[in-house]
């Protein structure tokens, strides 16, 4: 499997994680999400872009 073929299915389980509990996915993380499946930034950008959109401090 390929980093981007795991990070795919990561991003997959946290979406599919987040319908289970009642929640959604803004088209912005989408489009975050999709520059981390394309290696494009690191998991730890990709979670500092999620918490600045909802105010909250990086990490």
């Amino acid at each position: 499997m390929t980093e981007r073929e795991s990070r795919a299915i990561s991003v997959a389980e946290a979406i599919h994680s987040a319908h289970l509990e009642g929640g959604d996915v803004t088209t912005a993380f989408l489009t975050d999400a999709r520059d981390y499946i394309e290696e494009k930034i690191s998991i730890h950008e990709l979670l500092n872009r999620t918490r600045v959109r909802y105010g909250l401090s990086t990490v």
